[in-house]
């Protein structure tokens, strides 16, 4: 009796002890906000200083804005305790037109081992100062539904793209939010494919992401915009079955 009774209260500190460290962690384990986007028209139009007047003399005018941008690239570190998982829940319908909005629901989940911020404001337009022409700085996240062949996990690549982003700035209150490890959001969009298969067939879509640290830099006639692409790894997540439905005579495949 007593060599069982010793084993059961091993067994019971074996327990306490492993609860210490995933009890926390289960007690994180929810969704903390969600985001219905499909009635929403976004508001991303940003504002620059008006072009200066045109100057102009016998071999012409010189005058007008200009503008552009950059992206800085990287890679991700397996060693950044920073990761995301975008789980792509339904889609509907699941039959799609390249030329007609569908509704894909996102999970985005913190797979990770720390707390991440993300933005999840849809307006853009709401960050930029009321002076439009002061630079300001912002993040960018991407929710994106990407084509591969059947069968999972083992197709190749197939040209569907569709996106749709958000936004935040630690200097409005509200449009971003910090999720601790195993807590998630749930976003519901309205989008168009991007690009599309040139042929109606079946396939496959899988959710993915990018984030960005955005300075817009307005000027007179224009505005250059500097992203950098942020790189928390990346979690595998389970793709939907869809069928690509041949695209209208008025729509054709964005080169």
């Amino acid at each position: 009796m007593g060599i069982t009774q010793g084993t059961e209260m091993a067994f019971i500190w074996r327990i306490a002890w492993i609860s210490l460290f995933f009890f926390p962690a289960l007690l994180h384990a929810q969704e903390v906000k969600y985001l219905d986007l499909s009635s929403t028209q976004q508001r991303t139009e940003l504002r620059h200083p008006p072009s200066p007047p045109s100057e102009c003399n016998g071999g012409g005018c010189i005058g007008g804005g200009m503008g552009g941008g950059s992206v800085a690239d990287g890679a991700p570190d397996q060693r950044d305790p920073h990761a995301l998982g975008v789980y792509l829940l339904q889609v509907i319908p699941t039959e799609i037109r390249p030329d007609e909005p569908f509704d894909p629901e996102f999970k985005i989940l913190n797979t990770g081992r720390v707390p991440i911020e993300l933005p999840i404001h849809p307006h853009l337009s709401d960050l930029q100062p009321a002076d439009e022409s002061v630079a300001f700085s912002y993040f960018s996240f991407a929710l994106v539904v990407q084509g591969e062949s059947e069968p999972e996990s083992q197709g190749s690549y197939v040209p569907a793209l569709g996106f749709v982003e958000l936004y935040g700035s630690h200097e409005h209150d509200g449009t971003m939010i910090e999720l601790r490890p195993g807590e998630w959001i749930r976003v519901r969009a309205t989008l168009k494919l991007h690009t599309w298969p040139a042929e109606a067939v079946c396939a496959r879509l899988r959710g993915g992401f990018w984030l960005r640290k955005n300075t817009y830099r307005p000027q007179p006639g224009g505005a250059f915009t500097d992203a950098q692409n942020l790189y928390p790894n990346t979690a595998p997540t389970p793709s939907i079955p869809v069928h690509f439905l041949r695209a209208s005579a008025a729509a054709h495949p964005k080169k």
